[in-house]
């Protein structure tokens, strides 16, 4: 087995770079040095997201529109040994405004090469692509180490020389390394290649889906007859689109979730509107978590548990939560000064008011004829009751 040259695969990269609200703005909507996609790849980019997005997680999902779908460019890249020769670009945008940089590398057939591959998606590495392409996409004037939120690469190999057991056979070492974009000498354990393989949550006879992470995989063996030939000139075969968007959704939850995070992390402050408006805005942008999300179809449905475990989610989720619970306190406190200022205030203004007319009639019936001197003696009793009131209660309400 060792001895047999690699296999031959047509590779695909689809780049997630998730961005916060804040990078996002920053950003804006357009890339310098981008050409525009063909009209005709673009709106079949576009019809098979939207039909699929329908079939995937509802009507009423797609009519409250809280994703906002633009294909930005193509970026050409100098295609170098079997490197893509552009990268479609595409933005993702949530109503929160966190977004999705999705950038679709689809590179020529090729020999199996986990090291240039895995190279090509190292953002750490200032030449690789995913870093070149990044450049493009950060903010203006963002710091050279500045890097978005999360970068989720999913990538997807088509494999037509065999079936997929014999992909494996030949390359179950390769595929484990390409998920986890190791490209160290030192091999992997053969009991740690058996059960990253057994994760496979893919539906398809001859298909493998797995998540790490830091990546995802998704394969396609394409054994002659079974070739869908309507599939064969897409940059992305139709069955991986599911995976995609979860990926999607997991990628702006995320940056939803940690934007959240960074809004606590500078301190509860404003008004009480603010706060209020704060929690609103909260419960509405942790709708793809605990509604959409959970709502998807079954095919998905281990993706997004595993995702949401993988990349941090769940936790960055239970912090938002344990912090929504103190601004829940917060506002509740504050509400309840509110509520016993205005009933300290009721309270010594009608105090001081009956205690006024109780001084009025005494004084009508002392001053009968002087009506100055019942007006005084009105208005001193009623500041000097509201003074004694206040002073009570003021004292009554300390800590």
């Amino acid at each position: 087995m060792e001895s047999l040259a690699p296999a031959t695969l047509r590779p695909t990269f689809v780049l997630l770079f998730a961005v916060t609200p804040d990078t996002a703005a920053g950003r804006g909507g357009t890339v310098t040095g981008v050409e525009p996609i063909p009209d005709d790849v673009a709106a079949a980019h576009r019809d098979r997201i939207e039909s699929l997005q329908q079939r995937l997680l509802g009507e009423p999902y797609l009519q409250a529109r809280r994703l906002l779908r633009t294909s930005i460019g193509r970026l050409p890249l100098p295609g170098g040994d079997f490197e893509p020769a552009f990268a479609d670009i595409h933005l993702v945008m949530h109503k929160s405004g966190a977004a999705v940089w999705e950038v679709w590398l689809a590179a020529p057939p090729q020999p199996m090469d986990v090291v240039r591959w895995a190279g090509w998606l190292d953002m750490e590495t200032a030449d690789s692509l995913a870093r070149r392409i990044w450049d493009r996409l950060a903010p203006p004037g963002a710091a050279p180490a500045n890097a978005p939120e999360m970068m989720l690469p999913l990538a997807v190999l088509r494999y037509r020389e065999g079936g997929l057991d014999q992909l494996i056979e030949r390359h179950a070492h390769d595929l484990v390394k390409l998920l986890h974009r190791d490209t160290l000498p030192e091999r992997f354990k053969a009991r740690f290649v058996q059960n990253e393989l057994e994760g496979d949550f893919c539906r398809r006879e001859q298909g493998l889906s797995l998540l790490a992470r830091n990546s995802a995989l998704d394969v396609h063996a394409q054994p002659g007859p079974s070739l869908d030939a309507d599939d064969a000139d897409l940059p992305l075969p139709r069955s991986t689109l599911p995976l995609l968007v979860t990926l999607e959704l997991l990628c702006l939850e995320r940056a939803v979730l940690r934007s959240f995070l960074d809004r606590f992390t500078r301190g509860v402050v404003g008004t009480m509107e603010d706060l209020v408006q704060l929690r609103r805005d909260i419960f509405d942008g942790l709708e793809e978590y605990y509604g959409t999300l959970a709502k998807t179809h079954g095919y998905t449905a281990e993706a997004t548990a595993r995702g949401e475990a993988l990349f941090g989610i769940d936790d960055l989720f239970e912090s938002v939560v344990d912090r929504l619970e103190a601004l829940t306190f917060e506002i509740t406190t504050r509400s309840q000064q509110s509520v016993s200022r205005l009933g300290f205030w009721l309270t010594t203004s009608f105090g001081a008011i009956e205690t006024g007319f109780v001084a009025a009639s005494i004084a009508t019936w002392y001053y009968s004829s002087n009506l100055g001197a019942v007006l005084g003696w009105t208005i001193g009793v009623t500041l000097v009751t509201a003074l004694v009131i206040s002073t009570l209660l003021r004292w009554r309400l300390k800590p």
